[in-house]
């Protein structure tokens, strides 16, 4: 699996290598560029299995498998809102907005996940009713192998969104490559039930389109905490603050760091620290090392850093 893995991050880099040029390409076109493509790939792909699903389950009359397609439909919705998100994130800082327009991507994130909820409580109504009052469900092998193979697409695409989502650190993205993962279980579910109700069981339908739409909730109202968290003002994890902590003391000069604050913008992050020099340093000598602080957190961590020069306290001696 290891392999398979490397191989598809293979061809993701030659996909990207075709539009980012290193030295050339800014660290915001970049983003754009990942947004771009991962929103344009889903929403082609999404648009496809809709419609064959959809298809599908009206023909067969299958409460789960239109559930599903149109959890797959709002997977392509999903997209849209990412693609839009990512179009405005890419707007430069103007007079209203001097640090960028990066906190979009978390809109998008939050709108994707408010989507998420409307339609998982739209199918949950739907599946009770269904279980209260079973209907006959058709399919055949054909239906199954459909699904699976649904299934395996929607995986792949998760595993596409969550690599360029790491790769720029979007919650974006990583939040429409879960919606891709949710809807890879779900028609893993589908085919299940397409199965039972071949022998007879046809309330399994009904069982799984409300597992189904549990998925759907489950993975809006996550979304929606963790966009509404950084909205807020969500501070960084403890990896990140070690990180800082790590370059600054780096630094010759540099006896201590405190105070570390980081404002997350999207496509820019801003850090702010206190450093502690010895006391006796000149102005010159202590702005210098402020400046090289900077620069060495700015260059690791792909952030605007500013640095507070505090003398160290003295230890009285007796």
């Amino acid at each position: 699996m290891g392999r398979l893995d490397e191989w598809a991050e293979g061809q993701i880099d030659r996909l990207l290598a075709r539009f980012v040029h290193p030295g050339e390409t800014s660290h915001r076109e970049v983003r754009k560029i990942c947004g771009y493509l991962e929103s344009w790939v889903s929403i082609i792909v999404n648009l496809l299995l809709f419609v064959l699903k959809y298809i599908l389950g009206t023909a067969i009359n299958s409460v789960s498998l239109i559930a599903d397609a149109f959890h797959t439909l709002s997977d392509m919705a999903t997209s849209f809102v990412v693609l839009l998100g990512f179009r405005a994130a890419a707007q430069a800082p103007d007079e209203e907005h001097p640090y960028g327009h990066g906190r979009v991507e978390t809109i998008a994130t939050l709108i994707i996940a408010v989507l998420l909820v409307i339609v998982g409580f739209d199918f949950l109504k739907s599946s009770a009713l269904r279980l209260l009052q079973p209907e006959p469900v058709g399919g055949d092998l054909i239906i199954v192998g459909v699904m699976l193979l649904s299934g395996l697409i929607k995986e792949g695409l998760f595993f596409f969104s969550a690599s360029l989502g790491r790769r720029i650190d979007s919650s974006a993205l990583m939040a429409d490559a879960w919606h891709h993962r949710s809807d890879a279980i779900a028609s893993g579910l589908v085919a299940i039930s397409v199965i039972a109700a071949m022998f007879g069981y046809n309330r399994v339908d009904a069982i799984f389109g409300l597992v189904v739409s549990g998925l759907i909730l489950h993975t809006g109202f996550s979304l929606g905490r963790d966009s509404v968290s950084q909205l807020i003002g969500e501070g960084p994890d403890e990896d990140v603050i070690s990180r800082i902590r790590q370059h600054a003391s780096s630094v010759e000069g540099v006896t201590g760091v405190h105070g570390i604050q980081v404002h997350d913008y999207g496509d820019r992050r801003l850090v702010s620290l206190h450093v502690t020099v010895e006391p006796h340093l000149n102005v010159e000598v202590a702005h210098g090392i402020a400046t090289e602080v900077e620069q060495v957190v700015a260059e690791n961590l792909e952030a605007d850093a500013t640095v507070h020069i505090e003398p160290a306290e003295q230890k009285s001696g007796k």
